[in-house]
């Protein structure tokens, strides 16, 4: 495959013409269902965009865009600001349940874990969300969560389909990691509403949790004539190089159309005015050998070299989520030693608060007035097991007893913490600092006594290191997260760290979910990508995938 880094030529002129003709493809279709599938960087928010301005001409006004998880929905909702609402998918089941089942019903989002314990206390071990069993454990509660609204939520529109959502056109963005009832609710939805779908088989990153890229494979196959297939084929973020080693790591690790369905799929590289950016980054950069504490100097070294030559404003950082867990926190922490002023790293679970967040929420059903029966059994998580079986059982199909089994210095206890809670939510950290310890419970002290120490510090910190870092390396934007995390993002430059075998791939039979993360990693580069081995581990097997021309060792 040629690319041409010069001035536009009669090939290019065509890439653009095709690109046009794939985006008006779906603008003016007529089809009340539309799939597309569009690979990294093709310009599926830009698809959006022009879809609900184009069915504004015709009057239409009211839009909904769904997607898979919070940070992608945040991102969505700042790209469709002003023309759709925007949600995920399980804020809209919420809506859905609390909208339509009787008054007073809450969500909690861990109450699965609730009705896991209660039916394990009468030996009940094997049960589903929406069994009989764990029906009436939700029932008891008055609560639905994250396990199961989804459930819950194609229950009642399977009941009513006069509770089915009204829009003129619904959006659905990262199809690929949604799972069966996930698909089923979109397909209810679709029963009632205009709906364009859009997603990626080659980056199905949640099957550990039941997502498929089935779903957007049945309704992409020609058979399916219940939706009109189309396909963004132009990559407009990824240089040359980045998107031949894709087409090279598709080739090489078997993930081919004849195997397990996937969608065949045109992946072309173009990049109109940013043509530069292919020619002063050829190759991807192989870092062998790199000791974890010299990471981070070596990001330095390579950022402070790079921009010499080439403004970059955006960098990111990933790891395998649960082999680079730590080394990720380790190397954030270390950047800002170093004097980078931007770096976010909040995504990592680095363990800030000492309270732990179920009995906050337990704290404010009591004190809200709101399904304090959810509240005081959320706050039995502070018994032992022995005295939360006891009540649990004693009061398992009697709510109106449950309040009576409760020992007097427990609820003493618990309403007093509610009440400074009550103060907290109320008041500014100034304050707060008033409020006397004599009415605060010792868990509520540790809440603030550590939230206090750990922004102080942190402020200090910053200041104190930021000071002498020149710009505009000092002023990077500088993203570290897990490849998971990393989804929906885009950096001028990508560091891909634990480039290890052990680590991505885990074994050397490569599954395909560890090449769709490979796939993910790779394509979130708009400059330059950095493939970081760690010393004293063997390089991944996944470079024998990327074609030999397409990395140099840096």
């Amino acid at each position: 495959m040629q690319y041409v880094h010069h001035e536009l030529t009669d090939a290019m002129i065509d890439h653009k013409q095709e690109r046009q003709k794939d985006i008006e493809r779906v603008l003016f279709s007529k089809h009340d269902r539309r799939v597309v599938v569009a690979g990294p960087g093709t310009g599926k928010s830009y698809l959006f965009q022009e879809v609900i301005k184009e069915a504004k001409k015709e009057g239409k006004t009211n839009f909904l865009a769904v997607t898979f998880i919070g940070k992608l929905s945040d991102a969505l909702a700042d790209e469709l600001a002003g023309l759709a609402e925007t949600v995920t998918l399980h804020g809209l089941a919420r809506r859905i349940v609390l909208e339509n089942c009787p008054k007073g019903w809450a969500y909690y989002p861990d109450i699965a874990s609730i009705v896991e314990e209660d039916l394990a206390f009468k030996k009940i071990k094997k049960y589903q969300v929406g069994d009989d069993n764990y029906k009436e454990r939700t029932k008891y509660y008055k609560s639905v969560g994250d396990d199961d609204v989804v459930h819950y939520a194609l229950q009642t529109l399977k009941k009513n389909d006069k509770a089915i959502p009204r829009y003129d056109l619904i959006l659905v963005d990262e199809f690929q990691d949604f799972n069966e009832s996930e698909a089923q609710l979109i397909d209810l939805l679709s029963e009632k509403n205009k709906v364009l779908i859009v997603g990626d088989d080659d980056q199905a990153l949640y099957e550990f949790k039941g997502s498929s890229p089935r779903y957007i494979r049945e309704k992409f196959h020609p058979s399916n004539k219940l939706f009109e297939q189309h396909t963004l084929r132009f990559c407009s973020r990824c240089t040359p190089v980045i998107v031949e080693a894709f087409h090279s790591v598709v080739q090489k690790s078997g993930l081919s159309a004849s195997r397990k369905g996937r969608i065949n799929k045109e992946y072309l590289c173009y990049l109109p005015d940013k043509e530069e950016d292919g020619r002063l980054n050829p190759k991807i950069l192989l870092s062998r050998e790199i000791p974890p504490g010299e990471i981070p100097f070596r990001i330095h070294s390579e950022l402070s070299a790079m921009l010499k030559g080439q403004k970059i404003k955006s960098v990111l950082i990933i790891g395998e989520g649960r082999s680079c867990k730590y080394s990720l926190v380790d190397i954030a922490t270390r950047l800002k030693q170093v004097g980078f002023k931007n770096v976010d790293h909040r995504s990592l679970d680095t363990g800030q608060f000492s309270l732990k967040r179920p009995i906050i929420d337990g704290y404010k059903y009591i004190s809200g007035g709101k399904n304090e029966l959810l509240g005081w059994r959320i706050l039995l998580g502070t018994m032992r097991a022995a005295e939360r079986k006891k009540v649990v059982l004693e009061t398992y199909d009697k709510p109106e007893a449950f309040m009576a089994h409760l020992a007097v210095d427990f609820k003493e206890r618990h309403e007093r913490n509610a009440g400074t809670l009550r103060k907290i939510l109320t008041k500014t950290r100034s304050e707060i600092s008033r409020i006397g310890n004599s009415t605060m419970g010792e868990l509520m002290e540790q809440m603030i006594e550590a939230r206090t120490e750990d922004r102080d510090l942190f402020v200090d910190q910053l200041v104190d290191e930021n000071r002498n870092l020149a710009r505009p390396l000092g002023n990077l934007e500088i993203t570290v997260c897990n490849i998971l995390g990393s989804k929906g993002l885009g950096a001028d430059v990508v560091f891909l760290v634990g480039f290890d075998q052990g680590k991505l791939p885990m074994k050397d039979s490569v599954t395909d979910s560890e090449t769709y993360q490979m796939l993910v990693a790779l394509t979130r580069a708009r400059k330059r990508m950095y493939l970081v081995n760690t010393i004293g581990r063997p390089v991944s097997k996944f470079l024998d995938f990327i074609n030999p021309d397409c990395f140099q060792e840096s």
